[in-house]
């Protein structure tokens, strides 16, 4: 095999004898066309190099590959040839930087897509950290990955996650849910960044008032009478009987809505007279183990055997169950806590009350309590409502406040029947 010297030509190239394999240019020093051998259909692979040494003789010798003939032309490569000669004579390894370069592009073509970092976050930070972890998940399903989850995270910009994610659920009436959107969001990419997924979290400085707006906390607090009408119109506007004594479970009690629909029978101590809500459906942090303990009243007695006898040929663990025909089947899961406040808001304007939903009804009961026909202790209230007390009596008062919060509860029983 021989190597010759000549110009580059693209005429060259078309006529090169078989037994020549190199070919160095005459006008510029350290360029040359690398000839292959023929393959089955007899063509020859025709390379395009820059041979070079950074800093004179004896320094490392560097072949810079600038392209196959099939790809650019002989005066292409000749311009690159220059061009990264002036880049070698200003100290300038060419070499290892396009080696860089390609390693950079290769690693940004294979960056993970936003739902292969959102599958990663789930399994790793949300089902490790949180308790209800089913919301998040109806999030990404629902509104974020059909829309971004194809997108590579090196290319996702914040405009595409506004105008594709957080705008849409804005503008259908969620702002509440939008901004819950845009701090999951944020989770996210920020685990993103601490796993070396994404550079940086692309909507780290974007406010909720720049998405949903400012949230105020809800203030509703049913009056007397608005109870009393609401629980003697409900049974009349075909509204399924789980919700109804699930809505009113919430008023005996002042439980949350989730801690009312999720109860399970096992927990009721009709001996003692108590229900304890295990610790890992109190709200808390996932490894908490505080529990509630809910003094059973004699109305929540009749609400439970009525419930019993309604529901009972299902052989259901749960005390509110769904009987919904489903892949587990009838009474194998709860209803779901939403189709409370579903169906209070399917409902509101036959209830002819001002619009509340099943959590009012959870501050309702702690507004009652403390009215002057109950004057029930603040610290009672507190206990009903699982409250750690804060600061001194926090640390100190580990007082139940059992029998008072019987009393209590069993004398706002019998004022809304």
């Amino acid at each position: 095999m021989a190597s010759i010297k000549v110009k580059l030509t693209e005429s060259i190239l078309k006529n090169i004898p078989l037994e020549i394999t190199k070919i160095n240019d005459t006008e510029i020093s350290g360029f040359y066309l690398n000839v292959g051998r023929p393959n089955k259909e007899g063509k020859r692979s025709q390379v395009y190099y820059l041979y070079y040494r950074l800093g004179g003789r004896g320094s490392r010798e560097r072949r810079l590959a600038l392209g196959s003939s099939s790809v650019i032309t002989v005066s292409e490569a000749r311009q690159l040839a220059k061009q990264y000669i002036g880049d070698v004579s200003r100290g300038i390894d060419v070499f290892l930087q396009n080696k860089k370069a390609t390693l950079i592009e290769k690693q940004e073509s294979a960056s993970p897509t936003i739902a292969v970092l959102a599958n990663e976050f789930i399994e790793r930070d949300i089902k490790a950290n949180r308790k209800d972890v089913d919301p998040v998940i109806r999030m990404f399903d629902k509104d974020i990955l059909p829309f971004i989850g194809n997108y590579k995270l090196k290319e996702i910009t914040r405009r595409e996650i506004f105008e594709k994610v957080l705008d849409p659920i804005t503008d259908r009436g969620a702002k509440t849910q939008a901004n819950k959107t845009l701090s999951i969001l944020k989770q996210m990419f920020n685990f993103g960044v601490e796993r070396d997924l994404i550079q940086g979290n692309p909507i780290s400085t974007v406010k909720k008032k720049s998405v949903g707006g400012l949230e105020k906390s809800r203030t509703r607090a049913l009056e007397f009478e608005e109870v009393i009408q609401v629980f003697e119109r409900l049974p009349k506007l075909g509204i399924s009987q789980q919700v109804i004594y699930a809505l009113k479970c919430i008023t005996l009690t002042g439980c949350r809505p989730v801690e009312v629909t999720g109860a399970q029978w096992p927990e009721f101590d009709f001996e003692k007279m108590i229900w304890t809500i295990p610790a890992e459906r109190v709200k808390q942090n996932k490894n908490g183990e505080r529990t509630h303990k809910v003094p059973i009243t004699q109305n929540m007695v009749i609400l439970l055997d009525e419930l019993r006898a309604a529901f009972g040929y299902l052989n259901s663990k749960y005390v509110f169950p769904s009987t919904a025909t489903n892949k587990l089947g009838s009474g194998e899961q709860p209803i779901d806590r939403h189709s409370l406040s579903r169906s209070i808001s399917r409902k509101l304007e036959q209830l002819g009350v001002p619009k509340f939903v099943p959590h009012d009804l959870r501050r309702t009961v702690s507004t009652r309590l403390g009215d002057d026909d109950i004057g029930t202790d603040p610290i009672v209230i507190e206990k009903i409502l699982n409250h750690q007390l804060q600061g001194v009596q926090g640390v100190y008062n580990m007082q139940e406040y059992m029998e008072k919060r019987r009393k209590a509860l069993d004398k706002w029983g019998t004022l809304i029947g």
